[in-house]
């Protein structure tokens, strides 16, 4: 059986949400490289989007034009 005064208790930290690496710093990422990563990364699936939104009109617009 163990007793809690055995056990090592680990400091105040949080992981980062890019890597999942701990650390005790204070926002969601543990370096300026992950800051970037992510950043780059968001920016890469908000282009995705405005692509997909773009072709999802360019067939509409086709479609409706194709019934006329």
């Amino acid at each position: 059986m163990t007793v809690m005064a055995d056990i090592e208790r680990l400091p105040q930290h949080r992981h980062c949400y890019v890597c999942g690496k701990a650390h005790t710093e204070e926002g969601r990422f543990c370096s300026e490289s992950c800051k970037d990563k992510k950043r780059t990364e968001l920016k890469k699936k908000k282009r995705q989007y405005l692509i997909l939104e773009l072709l999802l009109v360019l067939v509409v617009v086709i479609a409706v034009l194709a019934v006329m």
